[in-house]
């Protein structure tokens, strides 16, 4: 098992599709910062790029709120795995793999390099702009927010925000950008199981994910359930801290579940 799993695990993490994943990621979420700090640099002179900002949380949630990340990161986390199955199926790769492998252990393995590369396709670019954001700029302390009210006062993060200087926030949205990127890479792979087509299986879960914000945000009331604002979480409307981990540990169990059921009914006959 450990062979035929770290062979397919190791081709989904260093394939082109995800460096084309974590490419993408870090073009979002660092335009703003970069084109920032040419403006400053041709307007001022020679600045040092720590002067352009203020703590590192701050520059977090500018990134979140300027990038359109949040908005597209579902199609870097279908890119890397998402099309598993298709590609073994469509292909008839799938006859050998199973001649040598019982079915339940092959179904383990797709899920597994799904939710391994799909996560990491969302944390690599976001946990590298966040790395800079900390080395770079302050610390999240009340002194070095001048003692006035920050962003995350009216959200779930405004009782741990100054823990270790702000730390424990970003540890917990690097958490979830694993998690969302695991959901959506296994919701495609979901979709896979039903239409084994590898267009369908990239596009849908971005469709999905944009439709149901819209449908949600026009609601008002429910917009609380939209995957969008389970990236980072940082809307003040969410109830609780553990909320956005339990809502995503749902949906991906719950993708999880029924690809397990549609591929066991798909490869009956295989």
């Amino acid at each position: 098992m450990k062979t035929s799993l770290s062979i397919r695990l190791h081709a989904a993490i260093f394939s082109p599709a995800m460096l084309i994943s974590v490419l993408l990621g870090l073009i979002l979420l660092l335009k703003f910062h970069i084109t920032h700090y040419i403006w400053y640099y041709i307007e001022y002179g020679a600045i040092n790029f720590s002067d352009i900002g203020t703590t590192f949380l701050n520059e977090i949630f500018v990134t979140d709120a300027t990038s359109g990340f949040g908005l597209f990161a579902p199609i870097l986390a279908v890119l890397p795995a998402t099309t598993l199955f298709c590609d073994d199926y469509n292909s008839g790769y799938i006859k050998p793999i199973l001649s040598r492998i019982e079915k339940k252990r092959y179904i383990k393995e797709t899920i597994f390099c799904s939710t391994i590369a799909g996560g990491l396709a969302v944390f690599v670019p976001t946990f590298l702009t966040d790395f800079l954001m900390v080395i770079c700029f302050e610390p999240n302390t009340l002194e070095n927010n001048l003692g006035y009210q920050t962003f995350l006062d009216e959200g779930i993060f405004a009782n741990i925000q100054f823990i270790w200087g702000g730390l424990l926030v970003v540890f917990l949205l690097l958490l979830l950008s694993f998690l969302f990127g695991a959901v959506w890479s296994n919701i495609g792979l979901c979709i896979s199981a039903f239409i084994p087509n590898k267009y369908i299986a990239l596009a849908t879960p971005f469709a999905l994910y944009f439709s149901l914000h819209l449908i949600l945000y026009k609601t008002g009331s429910l917009l609380l359930f939209s995957p969008v604002n389970m990236l980072t979480a940082f809307a003040d409307f969410l109830p609780c801290l553990p909320y956005p981990f339990i809502y995503q540990g749902i949906l991906l169990a719950a993708a999880i579940c029924v690809f397990w059921w549609g591929v066991k009914r798909r490869l009956k006959d295989v």
